[in-house]
């Protein structure tokens, strides 16, 4: 498996990849948002399963993982 850190901040992390299960993922990362793992994951994409999770508020319909991660952002990202 490999993982690349695309994007980080202080508040927002986005990881991508590639694993040889799922294909390419995509993980987006809010330490201010607390999760069941506690782990603060809001975005979770793969080739393999599409979206499993999505708590950014923009709609995965008519969006790609990749979008979606830029405009949560865009939005969030500590200036």
């Amino acid at each position: 498996m490999s993982r690349k850190v695309e994007y980080n901040d202080d508040r927002i992390t986005l990881v991508s990849g590639f694993d040889h299960m799922l294909g390419k993922f995509i993980q987006l990362y809010d330490n201010t948002i607390e999760t069941s793992e506690g782990e603060g994951l809001i975005l979770d994409w793969s080739k393999g399963f599409g979206f499993e999770r999505n708590l950014t508020g923009i709609p995965t319909e008519g969006n790609t993982p990749e979008k979606i991660c830029k405009e949560y952002i865009k939005t969030y990202r500590k200036n």
